[in-house]
């Protein structure tokens, strides 16, 4: 099942992304902070897959216009991809910190991105209302449209 991923600024990012699909675009944008280009290998090794799976998936992100692959060089985030992974960023930010800060329920990251992929926009931002305090360090730190989401 796919969901839309949305911005309140922008509106609708332009993809929709299903649930392990986004999980590879957050992987090669926290993978790409030091790099230009994320190896497949070290994709396949943070998401314990195989090359192969990484290489299908490229493929299928690169016709959706959310990666550009280099063979021998690697992957790398286009325009689109990057907002796509900035808002789920945000989403499993919102719920890291809602259940961390508020409830005092530590949750990993893979939980806080189920939970946060799950939610409809209302319901990420209505948490977000609900904490009054910084992020976790990966949260897109300038975007206004992130309702003041920032790094601590």
């Amino acid at each position: 099942m796919a969901t839309e991923i949305t911005s309140t600024a922008s509106g609708l990012v332009g993809a929709t992304v299903g649930r392990r699909t986004g999980q590879y675009l957050l992987e090669i944008d926290w993978l790409s902070e030091d790099t230009d280009r994320v190896a497949p290998g070290e994709i396949a090794t943070r998401l314990d897959v195989s090359g192969a799976s990484v290489t299908e998936m490229g493929s299928k992100l690169e016709d959706a216009g959310l990666v550009t692959v280099k063979k021998y060089t690697g992957v790398k985030l286009t325009e689109k991809g990057s907002e796509v992974a900035r808002e789920l960023t945000w989403r499993l930010c919102v719920v890291e910190n809602f259940f961390g800060e508020e409830l005092s329920a530590d949750l990993d990251d893979d939980q806080s991105y189920e939970i946060g992929y799950t939610l409809p926009p209302e319901a990420i931002k209505r948490l977000r209302d609900l904490v009054d305090h910084p992020c976790i360090d990966r949260c897109p730190q300038t975007r206004q449209d992130y309702d003041g989401c920032r790094i601590a």
